[in-house]
């Protein structure tokens, strides 16, 4: 794998999607049908490469070598309204499938679930993206991002965009566990948001495995709570138990071995109506004691013989790699920026995001970085990466010049660093006053 052969990969990508447009736009047959000043190919370009300047800014980069070609504002938005919703999705899939998933951790995928908010531009009367503040009559507009992020290869491999008042995390990670096309073994790794009784199944009947974190027993609504625990500070205990949707005394009195379904609770793997299956979980429950003193549960289907504590441990921490992730899309690769309140060309923009930072991750795969006798090991630095692959990809970077400035710009690799956790709100970023 070389930079020259990823960029002909999505450009490949690309020009097909333009030879035949029929399944990426909202009126097949005529969009797109007649020579623009900005062509399909273009404008898929354009939206991915885009930085956080304003929309003039954004075209007279992109169409700095030929001015006569460059739209007004007006017509590059009107390009971008006829793309549907499985255009940019399209790529990304497209790009992990011509750039499959490889690395393993123990011969097993490490896919680390989780969801970030991310602050839009505000639309009147678009009630389902809003959400209420603490000063009365003032509120935000706010989409949820999902995602599962192969931690060893350092990728995005599914996404779920949900807005605010859609939000539902467990729903979220179920759809991408069913769409996941990855071969071989998978290990889900997940926040406590994202535990539901119904994902375990679906990941139990895909004969994967699961590590998520739990709330702890002081938590009143505490799945842990049914069970019969040590007070040791750490150990990991089996539990066998089983789920079921009977409503009768003979299950309810044995919490510890059976979990009664509520109605109006999903379970998809038992229909609504059945009365008689019953779905065994064979499950371990783990304390274990952190750095800073406190203590977490974690949940497992992992073999207690090639899966101990320490090494549980250790695989959950990998995942703070989809929060780092996290950040460089939010901060670097611009998901903070928008160029459109319109809420179809803002999911747009998330996949654009996501591709850009995807393609990043891959021109990093393509260097070795040679280390030195210094104190600390180094790595190409993301958030410059992330301004090569945007001039490498517009054809402001020559092929042969790309792994030397990936390489100019190291950083050190620090494992130990630590920092506390700023909680604050944060405002979207005004489409206008940007350079």
């Amino acid at each position: 794998m070389n930079p020259s052969y990823i960029k002909f990969s999505l450009m490949k990508t690309i020009n097909s999607m333009q030879r035949d447009p029929g399944a990426y736009v909202k009126n097949a047959g005529r969009d797109f049908s007649r020579k623009r000043k900005i062509s399909f190919s273009d404008l898929m370009l354009n939206i991915i490469s885009m930085e956080n300047h304003s929309l003039n800014r954004e075209l007279r980069s992109f169409f700095s070598s030929d001015k006569n070609r460059m739209p007004t504002k007006s017509a590059f938005i009107q390009q971008r309204k006829k793309l549907n919703d499985n255009a940019f999705p399209h790529v990304l899939s497209s790009l992990n499938t011509i750039f499959p998933f490889r690395k393993k951790f123990l011969g097993l995928h490490i896919l680390a679930c989780d969801g970030s908010d991310i602050n839009i531009p505000p639309k009147p009367g678009d009630t389902e993206t809003y959400v209420s503040s603490n000063t009365v009559g003032v509120g935000y507009h706010q989409m949820h991002l999902n995602a599962i992020y192969d931690l060893m290869e350092q990728r995005y491999l599914d996404v779920f965009i949900q807005k605010h008042a859609e939000i539902n995390e467990r729903t979220a990670f179920i759809q991408m566990i069913d769409r996941n096309g990855l071969t071989g073994k998978c290990l889900y790794v997940a926040d406590r948001g994202y535990f539901s009784l119904n994902a375990l199944a679906h990941i139990i009947h895909a004969e994967q495995f699961f590590l998520l974190r739990m709330n702890d027993l002081n938590t009143k609504t505490s799945f842990l709570r049914r069970f019969p625990l040590p007070s040791d500070e750490e150990f990991d205990q089996m539990v066998q138990f089983k789920v079921t949707r009977k409503q009768s005394h003979v299950y309810k009195d044995h919490p510890e071995r059976f979990f009664v379904l509520r109605k109006d609770r999903p379970f998809d793997l038992i229909p609504v109506n059945d009365k008689t299956a019953l779905f065994p979980m064979s499950v371990r429950i783990i304390r274990i004691k952190l750095d800073s003193g406190n203590t977490e549960y974690l949940l497992t289907n992992l073999m207690e013989d090639r899966f101990d504590i320490a090494l549980l441990k250790k695989i959950y921490h990998m995942r703070w790699g989809i929060e780092t992730s996290f950040r460089y899309l939010k901060y670097n690769v611009g998901l903070n920026y928008f160029h459109s309140c319109l809420r179809g060309l803002i999911i747009q923009e998330f996949y654009a995001r996501l591709i850009l930072y995807n393609m990043t991750m891959l021109l990093i795969s393509c260097v070795k970085v040679v280390q030195s006798e210094q104190h600390y090991r180094r790595k190409v630095s993301v958030s410059d990466a992330v301004v090569t692959c945007r001039y490498f990809l517009i054809q402001r970077i020559k092929n042969a010049e790309i792994k030397e400035l990936l390489l100019k710009y190291l950083t050190d690799i620090r494992p130990a660093r630590t920092f506390p956790r700023k909680v604050r709100s944060r405002r979207f970023e005004s489409l206008t006053n940007r350079i």
